[in-house]
């Protein structure tokens, strides 16, 4: 439970977007919390354990209103725009070959690293440890040497 109150603890900041009425701090909060246990909670599932997680969080939070396609771990709160649910995808930068670098710093981004990248920036903003882990050769060590 501590991963889970870290997230929280990352995104009830006004810079993050948490600010407003009443009412609007407690729909947020209520979709942070839905954010923070997904991947509090579940960030370390297997792919079919997720699935399975998914009808959990979506039982749990109905109000969240997490998009229906894909399973909650698709998707990422945006606190400051929109303040909805929005798919990855949509973060992932374009790739631009550099012919000048070497074959190991090539980072293609992806949707895997893009959301392990975000996870990773919010828990380095408040100075807390992380733990990776997945199978072999998704990019986890590349991730995170790029980052740093």
């Amino acid at each position: 439970m501590t991963a889970v109150t870290r997230f929280i603890e990352v995104f009830i900041d006004v810079t993050k977007g948490f600010k407003g009425k009443l009412e609007d701090k407690k729909k947020h909060l209520e979709c942070i919390c839905c954010y923070a246990f997904t991947w509090g909670v579940g960030g370390s599932l297997t792919q079919k354990s997720k699935e399975k997680f998914d009808i959990i969080i979506r039982e749990e939070y109905k109000s969240a209103q997490i998009p229906i396609q894909g399973t909650c771990f698709d998707f990422y709160y945006d606190m400051k725009k929109e303040k909805v649910f929005k798919p990855w995808s949509g973060m992932v930068k374009t790739f631009v070959y550099d012919k000048e670098a070497s074959f190991f710093d090539l980072m293609v981004p992806t949707v895997d690293t893009t959301k392990y990248a975000y996870i990773l920036d919010l828990m380095m903003q408040l100075k807390y440890p992380l733990f990776y882990t997945g199978n072999t050769g998704v990019g986890k060590s590349a991730m995170i040497q790029n980052t740093l």
